[in-house]
C-alpha cells in the first residue's frame, strides 16, 4: 500500500475521497498484541504502519459523528478479538509534539479505536500523518461519508462546520468530499430546520427528502406540527409535498396584497453565483424597476462571518 500525500499537495482536480480510500486500504488483517510488550510494527514490511499505545490517542475534535451504535461497536470489538484490526486508524501528532514521542489525535477510524479498547487491546496499528486542522476535519468527514456512517443531520452539520470554521464554499466542500455542489447545499440547509425535526431525521423516523420538503415552509410551530403529522401518519414524500403546497397556498390567501417585484433570470443567476462565492445562502430582491433592492447574506457564526468579510476585502 503506497502512502498518500497531503490532500492539498495533490492537483486541484483530485478529490480527497479517492486519496483517503487508497490510503486506508489494507489487504490483510494486522495482528496487535493485547499486552504492553507489543513492539512497533516494522515500517518497511507494513507500509509505514506503526503500533501506537491506545492511551496516547485522543478523539478528533472535528469528528462529525454524534452517535455511535453500542451494539455495532460491541460486534466490532468481538471481531477484533478474533481476527485482529483489519485496517489501521489514521492519527496526527498533537500540536506541540513531533514524531511518535508525544500524543496523537485521531483523524479517521474512531469506531476501530473505541472497539479496540473494548476488545482489551493496548496498542493499535496506525498511520501517522502531519495534517492541519482543516485537513483533519476533511478526512474525518470523508471517512464517514464514504462508509455511509453518518445520518443526514450529522452530514449536514459536518458540511456546515467545514464552511464556518474554514471558510470553504459549497463547491469546495463538494469537490473535496466527492459529492455534487447542490447535494452539499441541500444537506447544509437541513440545519435550518427546528431541533425537533432534525431529531426526527437523525433518528431515521423522517427521511432527508422529508426534510427538504419541509424547508418549503416558514420556520415556526406550523412546520413542526406538519412534520409530526407526517411522522405519525406515515406520509411519504409526495404526500408531504401536497400538504406543504396546501399550507403555502393558504398562507398566500390570508397574506396582505403587496406589489411583487419583477425578477429576471439575470438576478437569479447573480444570486446563485454570489452565494457560491461566499459559501452561504444569499437573497437578492429588487423593486419593480430592478434598479434598487436589498441584499441579504446569511452567516452561521463569527468565524463564518469573518471568512466572508475577508473574501470581499473588508477588514473590521
Amino acid at each position: 500500500m503506497a502512502e498518500s500525500s497531503s490532500p492539498h499537495s495533490a492537483s486541484k482536480g483530485r478529490r480527497l475521497g479517492r486519496g483517503l480510500t487508497s490510503l486506508m486500504t489494507v489487504q490483510t488483517p494486522i495482528e496487535v498484541q493485547t499486552t504492553p510488550a507489543s513492539t512497533e510494527l516494522d515500517h518497511a514490511g507494513n507500509n509505514g504502519i506503526q503500533s501506537i499505545d491506545l492511551l496516547k490517542i485522543i478523539p478528533n475534535k472535528y469528528q462529525p459523528r454524534r452517535h455511535l451504535d453500542e451494539t455495532n461497536l460491541t460486534q466490532l470489538a468481538e471481531s477484533i478479538r478474533r481476527s485482529g484490526v483489519m485496517q489501521p486508524v489514521i492519527v496526527r501528532p498533537v500540536r506541540g509534539t513531533s514524531g511518535g514521542g508525544g500524543g496523537y489525535e485521531l483523524v479517521a477510524g474512531e469506531r476501530r479505536w473505541r472497539a479496540a479498547q473494548l476488545a482489551g487491546l493496548v496498542r493499535i496499528p496506525a498511520l501517522v500523518r502531519d495534517l492541519s486542522d482543516e485537513e483533519s476535519a476533511e478526512w474525518a468527514v470523508v471517512e464517514n461519508v464514504q462508509r455511509e456512517d453518518l445520518n443526514p443531520i450529522e452530514r449536514a452539520w459536518a458540511f456546515r462546520s467545514l464552511s464556518e470554521k474554514f471558510g470553504l464554499t459549497h463547491g469546495q466542500i463538494a469537490e473535496r468530499i466527492g459529492l455534487e455542489r447542490p447535494t452539499v447545499a441541500n444537506f447544509i440547509r437541513l440545519t435550518e430546520l427546528e431541533e425537533q425535526i432534525q431529531g426526527m431525521i437523525a433518528a431515521g423516523r423522517l427521511s432527508h427528502g422529508h426534510g427538504k420538503v419541509l424547508l418549503g415552509l416558514q420556520l415556526g410551530p406550523n412546520r413542526v406540527k406538519l412534520a409530526e403529522q407526517a411522522l405519525n401518519e406515515g406520509w411519504n414524500i409526495r404526500r408531504l409535498e401536497r400538504a406543504v403546497a396546501a399550507e403555502t397556498a393558504a398562507g398566500e390567501e390570508t397574506a396582505p396584497a403587496v406589489a411583487t417585484p419583477l425578477r429576471s433570470a439575470a438576478i437569479d443567476d447573480l444570486e446563485k453565483r454570489l452565494g457560491q462565492y461566499l459559501g452561504t445562502k444569499v437573497s437578492l430582491n429588487t423593486d419593480r424597476t430592478g434598479t434598487r433592492g436589498r441584499l441579504t447574506v446569511e452567516f452561521y457564526g463569527l468565524d463564518h462571518f469573518d471568512g466572508m468579510m475577508s473574501k470581499i476585502g473588508f477588514t473590521p
